[in-house]
């Protein structure tokens, strides 16, 4: 593909915001980043007026007003503002394929191109997005407080169709979406020692539930149901292709980094076996070396968070 189809949406605060720790000349980076590694890519920077953008290199700038932080109790408190920005950044892609990238991350390659497009195979009825939509597999989580857990997508890195990633972040604000009562209803139903859903549970509900009214509502953090594990672990078979940072060229911010992956993490060997079995396809899979590096760590510290949260969150479902 020529790199000229693909407009990149970096979104978020430029450099620094309120004591949010970004490092210091980040987004510059990551702008820099962009057009090293994707050459003659359309570059759209979408923040706040007010911005210091003394030295940075975009080709359109998109300043959207902040919408100030969630006063709701169940959104995390910034998720109108990353949901803004990267709305009005992804309104004015006129290309074919698009990039949600945060300010505060980086490309270190274009491997995510090719690899986006290396998995044809989809299951039949669960074709939501027109193509797979790629995401970082590193804080795309599987696991919480040694439980299996729904809807957990990072928020660093999306590449796809315009049109898909439109689907997630083209959306009105949280409290005028048809189904935001129930879920403020349902989360206030939560009885004490309920471990709520975390910040990108929340996040990905909200899109999820647009894309598809009839997906499984969960409130807890901890998984629902087998019926609703089924459903999500067949949509990130057919829609999405969770893989590695070094795998698909994005760099991470340092307070990211880890010497050893998280054992809670989804991981591209995990998303590979979903793959064969709801997509059909027949990707080998080390086995033996995925229990060596993540299945004997996993052992190790599962048992007791699974233990300590079941003790805490023993209501029933």
């Amino acid at each position: 593909m020529a790199f000229e189809q693909i407009s990149v949406v970096v979104q978020g605060p430029v450099q620094a915001y309120q004591g949010r720790g970004m490092e210091a000349g980040i987004t510059q980076r990551c702008l820099d980043s962009v057009r090293q590694h994707l050459p003659g890519a359309t570059l759209i920077l979408s923040t706040w007026p007010d911005q210091d953008l003394s030295g940075l290199d975009y080709d359109l700038l998109v300043e959207s007003a902040d919408p100030g932080p969630n006063q709701d109790d169940y959104c995390p408190r910034n998720y109108h503002r990353q949901l803004v920005s990267s709305r009005e950044g992804l309104r004015r892609v006129t290309t074919d394929y698009a990039i949600k990238l945060r300010s505060d991350n980086y490309l270190v390659g274009n491997q995510f191109v090719e690899r986006q497009q290396a998995y044809p195979l989809r299951h039949p009825e669960f074709r939501q997005f027109a193509e797979r939509v790629v995401i970082n597999a590193n804080l795309f989580r599987r696991y919480s407080k040694g439980h299996r857990i729904l809807y957990h997508p990072s928020d660093f890195f999306y590449y796809g169709r315009t049109e898909d990633l439109l689907r997630i972040w083209d959306q009105p604000l949280f409290e005028q979406q048809p189904f935001s009562a129930d879920l403020l209803a349902g989360f206030a139903r939560l009885k004490k020692g309920q471990v709520a859903l975390e910040s990108e549970q929340v996040i990905c509900l909200i899109w999820l539930l647009a894309l598809d009214p009839n997906a499984p509502v969960i409130h807890r953090r901890i998984a629902g149901d087998a019926a609703a594990q089924d459903y999500w672990d067949k949509f990130v078979a057919s829609n999405l292709l969770l893989d590695e940072p070094e795998r698909i060229g994005l760099g991470l911010r340092k307070i990211s980094l880890r010497a050893k992956k998280r054992v809670n993490e989804f991981t591209f060997h995990e998303w590979c076996e979903l793959y064969n079995r709801h997509c059909g396809g027949d990707l080998p899979l080390d086995n033996a070396a995925f229990w060596r590096d993540m299945g004997r760590r996993r052992l190790g510290k599962l048992p007791f968070s699974w233990l300590k949260t079941r003790l805490l969150d023993s209501a029933p479902r």
